[in-house]
């Protein structure tokens, strides 16, 4: 059945029926309404803002705002929107607009009908950065070395807070900036109580504002505020950048510690000078790499402060150093040691994490720059030899990218009873992507399972595949995939990473079939070693 999409006259009609009348367009083109909200005691008047192509949800303000309630509600603004649903974690379905729109009113009417009873209070620490301030300050502080704590601003609403300037400056160069020059002094506090907004005055406007809801919080907490301000005064301090670390969410103030000229009449103590400033509220956003690292995975462990190996830059480890460099590794007293000996040439444009600008380059050197430029804060170290004849040092993890048996044969014997060792490669012409973790003694190596007499036990389809070369000579000659069964390749050596630092490593043997003209034979599993293998049973 075709999709029939429906005419804007029949959403103002379906509107008009629930008491809304169009009233004009905004200067977005969205279509807006006038009406009311009906909850139980009485109807409140609002304006609805409708998509012009009615493919997105309708925005609620109430007109006005109801009289006589607290400044700061949850999922109200001062404005009158209102925030009736998370955007993002409902899909709008355009294909039947005016039930959705319907429907949103109804959730409209049901979340004010809360709000006004008092029931979602305790949202409001929900959406303490929404209420809290514009201003904002970027950390990027490691967390588990306490240093001193220096702080910049870059004029206006910015400032940036760091404990190692050579590893933020690299960051902000990232992104075309420096560390400004107007250095303020800044202190961090914990606490255990999580920011709760007051419904009154709100955010705090004076020092004595702020540190009477502090204490509302933690006593404690505002006790060493306090006194880090006043010492802070005494020392003729101009500016002082406070830093609150509680659970999930960082905020903080900026203080101007003004000084009141001397007048007639009484002089005022410094508390009470220092009582009256006016405070500037602080919205923190980390850019430490153990939060870039750990966001994602809440729960999960990191690379962070690991020491990795790979061995192989090309098509399968280009990608893949990316991936680890952003899982954490090289990071938080961690290093990341990319290994090849190779140069990128002009075929291997088509399926490389390097581009064109690299070209000629050393594999490794190349991509320790790309990884340097995508994640400032990594120590990535290039070696460009013969890995054979490379001190690969203490290792947490070794990494096998090159698809080459003979070599992973040679790693695995030299390696893989002192340090956990995973090879990733492609089988065939791109038909299957398969990745073999052997971090304990019982485990198999790659050689066990493509090797006789388990080869056939443990290959991918139910028939062998041929593998078709392309190029022409000795030197030209390559296997064909594509960049995306490189990336697959990448992919599921690091969901074994993962699985591996999650202390899940089995099923040890993992294999993605690609190629669906043939049926699969295999299914993940943990092969046990062959006691007659070479490379891992001695």
């Amino acid at each position: 059945m075709k999709f029939e999409k429906v005419a804007i006259p029949d959403l103002t009609a379906a509107l008009h029926q629930r008491g809304f009348s169009y009233l004009k367009r905004d200067e977005l083109g969205w279509m807006r309404f006038v009406g009311e909200l009906r909850l139980k005691a009485k109807n409140y008047p609002c304006e609805l803002a409708v998509s012009p192509a009615l493919d997105d949800f309708p925005r609620v303000w109430l007109t006005p705002v109801p009289p006589g309630r607290p400044e700061l509600q949850p999922h109200l603004s001062a404005s009158g929107y209102l925030c009736y649903l998370a955007l993002g974690s409902v899909i709008f379905d355009f294909f039947n607009p005016i039930r959705q729109t319907m429907a949103c009113l109804d959730s409209a009417e049901h979340v004010l009908e809360d709000i006004l009873a008092g029931k979602m209070v305790e949202d409001l620490a929900e959406e303490f950065h929404i209420t809290w301030g514009s201003n904002w300050c970027l950390l990027d502080v490691d967390a588990r070395l306490p240093r001193r704590l220096d702080a910049y601003a870059f004029g206006g609403k910015i400032s940036v807070a760091t404990d190692n300037e050579t590893r933020t400056h690299a960051k902000l160069e990232a992104i075309g900036l420096s560390l400004p020059k107007t250095k303020l002094p800044a202190f961090r506090v914990r606490t255990n109580a999580r920011p709760m907004p007051l419904q009154g005055s709100w955010p705090p406007k004076t020092v004595q504002a702020f540190l009477k809801w502090q204490k509302t919080l933690d006593p404690g907490c505002s006790k060493k505020i306090e006194q880090r301000l006043m010492d802070l005064f005494r020392a003729k301090a101009t500016r002082v950048l406070v830093l609150i670390d509680s659970p999930q969410v960082q905020y903080g103030i900026e203080v101007d510690l003004k000084r009141d000229s001397a007048g007639p009449g009484k002089k005022p103590s410094r508390r009470e000078i220092l009582y009256r400033l006016s405070v500037h509220c602080i919205s923190v956003y980390r850019i430490d790499d153990q939060y870039l690292a750990e966001r994602n995975i809440p729960g999960s462990k990191t690379l962070a402060g690991l020491k990795i190996g790979l061995v192989g830059c090309g098509t399968i480890g280009g990608y893949l150093a990316e991936m680890l460099a952003k899982a954490g590794a090289g990071t938080i007293g961690g290093r990341l040691t990319l290994v090849d000996m190779g140069s990128l040439e002009p075929g291997n444009l088509g399926r490389h994490r390097l581009g064109f600008n690299a070209l000629g380059k050393k594999k490794a050197e190349a991509m320790c720059d790309e990884l340097r430029r995508v994640a400032p804060g990594v120590d990535a170290v290039a070696v460009v030899g013969d890995v054979k004849a490379t001190n690969l040092g203490p290792l947490d993890l070794l990494i096998d990218a090159t698809g080459e048996q003979s070599l992973t044969d040679w790693l695995t014997w030299q390696y893989s009873d002192k340090v956990p060792f995973l090879a990733t490669w492609v089988e065939g012409a791109g038909s299957a992507v398969r990745a073999l973790m052997k971090a304990k003694p019982e485990y198999a190596c790659a050689r066990c399972v493509s090797q006789p007499p388990l080869k056939e036990q443990y290959r991918v389809f139910d028939v062998p595949l041929e593998v078709g070369m392309k190029g022409h000579g000795c030197e030209g000659l390559y296997v064909p995939f594509t960049a995306a069964t490189s990336v697959q390749a990448a992919a599921l050596a690091m969901e074994m990473v993962q699985a591996w630092l999650d202390g899940a490593e089995s099923p040890s043997f993992r294999t993605r079939a690609l190629d669906q003209q043939h049926e699969v034979h295999f299914k993940d599993c943990s092969p046990p070693r062959y006691q007659g293998c070479p490379a891992c049973a001695t």
